[in-house]
């Protein structure tokens, strides 16, 4: 059954982005909290990492506020969702090289990789591209999203191990990445929803459909 109304938690990982997602969520309907390092237990429909800046950071403040155990924990369970957006979507996978090897949640396989040092000007994909959804995705009530365009600010991209997970690609330069990834009950997209104006927020309307 799908709920018309999500109740959803933000992991504070003192990004800037995090009120801005509060924000957004709330305008697409949901009831939206700020998740603190005192909350034992997650019980909402769907946790959000969020994210902007350096892996090994992020990774550092989720062991250091056992975020990373909390959202283990949640993830066991048969009605949870995570959405991990931008270097939240990042830190769900294997590992990544930025800044030296570091682990992640491993909950994707995969690892994350940097843009071509070969073009100063392709080392950071800024600004809005537009997203190519996979078959499977045309499937999942996202369909009236394909070719739209959204907000991106990364300089790492996710490579994951199989095609499975991979829902939608957009390109930077010559290379094609995952914009939009899947697996069960976890999610991520490389965009920015927040900052993507009215789709952003339509995007975020539409989460409670790959719930159900």
């Amino acid at each position: 059954m799908i709920k018309n109304t999500l109740s959803v938690g933000i992991v504070d990982l003192k990004c800037n982005n995090l009120f801005s997602i509060h924000k957004s969520c709330t305008q697409a309907g949901c009831k939206t909290s700020i998740i603190s390092p005192k909350q034992r237990k997650f019980n909402y429909d769907l946790v959000i990492v969020p994210g902007v800046g350096a892996y090994k950071t992020g990774m550092k403040i989720l062991k250091d506020n056992n975020y990373d155990e909390k959202i283990f924990d949640y993830s066991s369970k048969s009605n949870s969702f995570i959405y991990g957006i931008c270097l939240g979507m990042q830190l769900l996978f294997d590992t990544s090289n930025e800044f030296g090897l570091t682990k992640g949640l491993g909950l994707i396989k995969g690892k994350i990789k940097k843009f071509s040092d070969r073009n100063k000007n392709l080392k950071t994909n800024i600004g809005w591209s537009r997203i190519k959804l996979s078959e499977q995705a045309l499937n999942m009530n996202l369909k009236k999203f394909d070719n739209k365009y959204f907000y991106f600010v990364h300089s790492y991209y996710a490579k994951t191990s199989t095609e499975t997970e991979v829902i939608s690609k957009s390109k930077h330069g010559d290379i094609l990445f995952p914009s939009i990834v899947k697996k069960n009950n976890i999610f991520g997209t490389q965009f920015h929803p927040e900052k993507s104006g009215n789709v952003g927020v339509n995007f975020l309307k539409h989460l409670k459909y790959l719930k159900g």
